[in-house]
């Protein structure tokens, strides 16, 4: 599945609180970490030259000094994580480094050095989410305050289906998550509200019929669910299901989510809905920007199959490539 997790720090604490989630797939996964540090010149430019050269190459020790020492606290727990010091514009080159490599599970944080702010993302790691094009776990750190270095604990995990074969890719790493951390696994289905979408008064005499058709629907699910299940039963889990035919099935996730205190929300990265040249669907897409939780994003595309944004090709075609 994966051969690597790669964990972009900034020396921020904001940027360490993706560690006990790192630790946890680590750990779950068993495969490498790589622990990467990005430093960027003071006129934001990879390939200029650093004004001062002997304050560059201080950067540069601590920088190396910063991930040695992080690296040695993790060794006491266990992990002996490589680390990598790269030089450039910082989300170019998370990108960079990740792209292409569909073994690889990018893990960061919403905010680093550049501090809380009122967006939900910052630049950064907006950038490279969206354009790394890989599968990517995704923390929020909305406190300054530094987190404890110690593995993070997954008592409930949420798993979005659509009933879609893309959508069950994230099963495998589920049931490895659940044995970790003898979690209890809730698998939700996210129905859209039939008499909302086509605008069904009460007095409406169709009502009847579309509500028919939302118990017929919703009662396939639930038989859908119940197989995934029975599945996940029989390896050992405890798992729990949940259909929502709401108006919205978004807000139906961060709901249940909430209602259910969830540690960790699992879904790929498209659905039965696919549209397969962009690297996130609606609801994945909905949930970097707006969740509040721990993300696990799979990425179901290979590398090649997602093609460039119209910024990309426009900015290619501007420096000749």
């Amino acid at each position: 599945m994966f051969q690597r997790i790669v964990v972009p720090l900034d020396g921020s604490c904001l940027a360490e609180w993706v560690l006990p989630h790192a630790i946890n797939l680590t750990k779950t996964l068993d495969i490498e970490l790589v622990l990467i540090r990005v430093l960027q010149h003071e006129n934001g430019g990879s390939d200029s030259y650093p004004a001062d050269p002997v304050a560059w190459d201080a950067m540069r020790a601590e920088a190396a000094a910063y991930l040695d020492a992080i690296a040695s606290r993790l060794g006491a727990l266990g992990l002996h994580p490589e680390t990598v010091t790269l030089e450039g514009e910082p989300a170019d080159q998370i990108i960079n480094f990740c792209r292409g490599d569909g073994h690889t599970l990018l893990a960061m944080t919403s905010h680093g050095i550049g501090g809380i702010s009122h967006y939900m993302l910052g630049s950064v790691a907006h950038k490279s989410i969206l354009q790394a094009h890989v599968s990517f776990l995704l923390v929020r750190a909305l406190t300054d305050q530094c987190n404890p270095l110690q593995e993070a604990h997954y008592n409930r995990i949420t798993v979005p289906l659509d009933g879609s074969s893309r959508s069950e890719c994230v099963l495998p790493l589920v049931e490895m998550l659940g044995r970790h951390n003898e979690s209890t696994v809730e698998l939700i289905s996210l129905v859209p509200s039939l008499r909302h979408h086509y605008q069904i008064a009460k007095d409406d005499p169709r009502l009847g019929t579309v509500t028919e058709l939302e118990a017929e629907f919703r009662t396939r699910i639930e038989d859908y669910l119940g197989r995934v299940g029975d599945r996940l039963k029989n390896d050992g889990l405890r798992v729990q299901s949940n259909v929502e035919v709401r108006d919205s099935p978004v807000t139906a996730l961060w709901e249940t989510t909430r209602r259910g205190q969830s540690d960790l929300v699992v879904m790929a990265a498209h659905g039965k809905t696919c549209v397969s040249h962009w690297p996130l669907g609606a609801l994945p897409l909905n949930a970097v920007v707006y969740g509040e939780l721990p993300l696990l994003v799979i990425q179901d595309l290979e590398p090649h199959e997602i093609d460039l944004t119209v910024a990309e090709k426009a900015a290619r075609e501007a420096w000749g490539h």
